[in-house]
């Protein structure tokens, strides 16, 4: 099956700007074939990153591979061998790239949409007010979840990381009260002990905030807000670019809060850690 015939076949179950993309693509075979991405979204009237959506729809891996049957295509219908072609290494990898970065800035206009203004203010004045900090985010979870971790310890004190140990789990449960903030990130998988302790902070009145790529995550229950990531990981990558998007989004609107204050601090924090390893290379001397 030709690329024009599985374009035809797939058209209906194509979103309307999707739709428009379909037809210049099936109307400008020759413009697909050369042009970028963004050259041939604006030929369509569309955004480039519709024309990424479409691509991804077509289960394409990107706007190259779309360009690669397209050519195949032309070749086949006009009968013309395909010339040798030279190896242009620093090309692909320049088209690979942009399909990666077209995949990561869908990924972040998707999750725009997503978020509720309502309940991003909230998570800011929560996080803003509590009296301590906690941040939760088990296996591959975890990456995003000391990343939010280390920027507000940055900037502010009272911030603790719960480490997946039985004890430390413990002692930070004890600890919790109602003038605290759990934040949770919850992605791909859900853990029963991540349950057992949102549960346990829900009845010690805990505000809990947690970060989720699906909305029948088994916490969704016991989370006061809970923001939703519609997103795609990219092969071989932990988690979506989108996520930590959205974690520094959040920093910067709670430093917001009270700038002054929290740059002042993250000014003494970080002198305090100059001195400390200006103190250790010392020693070692």
């Amino acid at each position: 099956m030709s690329i024009c015939d599985s374009i035809k076949k797939k058209f209906i179950r194509l979103s309307k700007g999707q739709r428009k993309v379909a037809q210049f693509v099936l109307e400008n075979p020759n413009v697909i074939a050369t042009q970028v991405a963004s050259e041939v979204g604006r030929q369509a009237g569309v955004s480039e990153s519709t024309v990424i959506r479409f691509c991804y729809a077509m289960d394409f891996t990107g706007f190259s591979e779309l360009q690669e049957k397209m050519k195949e295509y032309l070749i086949e219908k006009n009968g013309v061998a395909p010339a040798p072609m030279k190896k242009r290494a620093t090309k692909k990898r320049n088209i690979l790239c942009n399909d990666v970065m077209s995949h990561d800035m869908n990924d972040i206009l998707n999750t725009m949409q997503l978020i509720n203004e309502e309940n991003f203010d909230s998570a800011v004045q929560w996080i803003h007010q509590a009296e301590n900090a906690y941040v939760l985010g088990f296996r591959s979870s975890g990456p995003a979840a000391y990343w939010l971790n280390e920027n507000l310890q940055g900037y502010r004190n009272n911030v603790h990381f719960i480490q997946y140990d039985a004890e430390a789990i413990a002692m930070k449960i004890t600890q919790m009260n109602e003038r605290d903030v759990l934040f949770v990130v919850a992605l791909n998988e859900q853990y029963e002990d991540v349950l057992t302790i949102v549960q346990i902070a829900k009845r010690k009145k805990v505000k809990i905030i947690a970060l989720s790529d699906s909305s029948v995550c088994s916490i969704s229950n016991y989370v006061d807000v809970l923001f939703i990531l519609d997103t795609e990981k990219q092969q071989h990558t932990i988690c979506s670019v989108a996520v930590f998007s959205f974690i520094n989004a959040l920093v910067e609107c709670i430093i917001l809060q009270n700038k002054k204050q929290y740059e002042a601090y993250h000014a003494a924090n970080v002198k305090i850690k100059h001195d400390d390893e200006v103190r250790e290379i010392i020693q070692v001397i």
